[in-house]
């Protein structure tokens, strides 16, 4: 479960910006709260605001973290920093991350200066019940020093951590969390104690997903046989006139035709690298990789043999063994696709970040789909963070106060996020009225004086 992430000095965030998930005095639909010895969380946080007041950057920040975290500082992170202040160029922007992992409530973060790559500071706690933080390791990469707290017992567990922290101790590239789940498997079957590095390093890599609308490389990691009928199911129920589906075979020259060279052998690549490492570590799935390319959809799968297929989705409508592919299906379908995970059971303890949720969707599906994701969080511990635009879920009065927060842009470009708590709104306040009434001030501002000059 998330609990809070901080960010600051990224795109439009130039102070330490949080969202919290920890949950308000708001006595509604209490039974859709995790609950946890003396943690309280929302389920769900929607993110309001007016076009350029830095919601999308926000989900960003967060992939920017998974990123580095999972492969070292993305293509294009040297103009991330926020731009707006030229001191900023060598300051260091700092992301950091609170989670219950293993049910412990962690914290983990890194400070980096962008503009040159360089990694300055990195950290990992525990929190205890009583709020006190107890360091797990700490790395300061300017004074080149690697400290161990005491959160380990075992001398063979605290010798193994030193030995590669001391070695990663001027990486400037790299963050050790990193670094220490490399090829380490052995490592943490004979050290269990160091398994917590893996758990915080699996949860970011795996438990969160991040999606944006305009996606070029995407999967769906739950289109499985066992899964179709449930698919199918749900699309069916949400009136989409879809009744059934099937995964075919597709040839391989077809897929070349569809989607860029490079991609395509970035993918077998990609492959045939994975497939010669459950070679070597002797594991018995084979690895399979899902593309998804606008309106397209494919997954590559290779055999030990190095035999690779291409498979993608088929749907049946109200005509029994007529099917379409994903290229001749609405927007809204294919856009439906993206999104139907949250529903499913197997996104129980997974939190996902839905930049843009009501893109290519009807007001009334957009809110219908959050509306089963709360009334699914009553009984399954997943988390739904998005960006919207839709008004429709603060009208009919879907969510409760502590799952709204609103994005805004300060007179020097700078973006905050205000809880809708904070707001101190009077108990006979209608949210949809104060949205447009002036007490919150997350809508689009327009100066009518200019563009009565312009155009007319």
């Amino acid at each position: 479960m998330l609990i809070r992430f901080s960010v600051s000095n990224f795109l439009s965030f130039d102070g330490k910006q949080e969202l919290s998930l920890e949950a308000g005095k708001t006595r509604k639909n209490s039974k859709r709260i995790y609950t946890n010895r003396r943690l309280r969380l929302v389920k769900c946080e929607s993110l309001f605001g007016a076009n350029g007041s830095g919601k999308s950057n926000l989900v960003k920040a967060l992939l920017f973290f998974q990123k580095i975290v999972r492969i070292g500082f993305p293509r294009g992170f040297s103009n991330s920093y926020y731009r707006l202040k030229e001191k900023n160029r060598n300051l260091p922007s700092e992301f950091e991350i609170e989670i219950i992992c293993e049910d412990r409530r962690l914290c983990f973060g890194f400070s980096a200066i962008l503009n040159i790559g360089s990694i300055e500071k990195e950290w990992l706690y525990e929190i205890t019940p009583s709020g006190l933080k107890k360091r797990i390791y700490e790395r300061d990469v300017v004074e080149e020093t690697f400290n161990v707290g005491d959160f380990f017992r075992k001398k063979e567990a605290i010798a193994k951590i030193v030995n590669y922290g001391e070695d990663s101790a001027c990486d400037h590239e790299n963050l050790f969390l990193t670094i220490i789940n490399k090829s380490k498997g052995k490592m943490y079957v004979e050290n269990q104690e160091l398994r917590i590095l893996e758990s915080v390093y699996k949860w970011i890599t795996d438990k969160l997903t991040i999606s944006f609308p305009e996606d070029m490389l995407r999967g769906y990691p739950y289109f499985k046989d066992s899964n179709l009928q449930e698919i199918a199911e749900i699309l069916n129920a949400l009136g989409t006139g879809i009744s059934n589906l099937r995964i075919a075979k597709i040839p391989q020259e077809v897929v070349k035709s569809k989607i860029p060279e490079e991609l395509y052998n970035r993918i077998i690549s990609d492959l045939e690298k994975e497939n010669a490492q459950v070679k070597k570590e002797g594991k018995k799935v084979q690895p399979s990789i899902m593309a998804r390319a606008i309106k397209e959809f494919y997954t590559f799968e290779i055999d030990r043999d190095d035999n690779i297929t291409i498979q993608t989705i088929e749907f049946e409508h109200e005509t029994k063994n007529i099917y379409f592919n994903l290229n001749e299906e609405s927007d809204g379908t294919a856009r439906l696709l993206d999104l139907i995970e949250i529903l499913f059971k197997i996104s129980n303890d997974s939190v996902y970040v839905i930049d843009e949720i009501d893109r290519c969707l009807h007001p009334v599906m957009t809110a219908k789909i959050i509306k089963l994701f709360l009334q699914m969080a009553e009984k399954r511990n997943t988390q739904l963070i998005i960006t919207t635009h839709e008004s429709r879920l603060l009208k009919e009065d879907i969510l409760r106060n502590d799952e709204i927060s609103f994005m805004l842009k300060t007179k020097v470009g700078s973006t905050i996020i205000k809880s809708l708590d904070k707001y101190q709104l009077r108990a006979d306040k209608k949210i949809y009225e104060a949205l447009f009434d002036g007490t919150i001030e997350a809508i689009p501002y327009f100066n009518e004086d200019k563009l009565e000059k312009l155009l007319y």
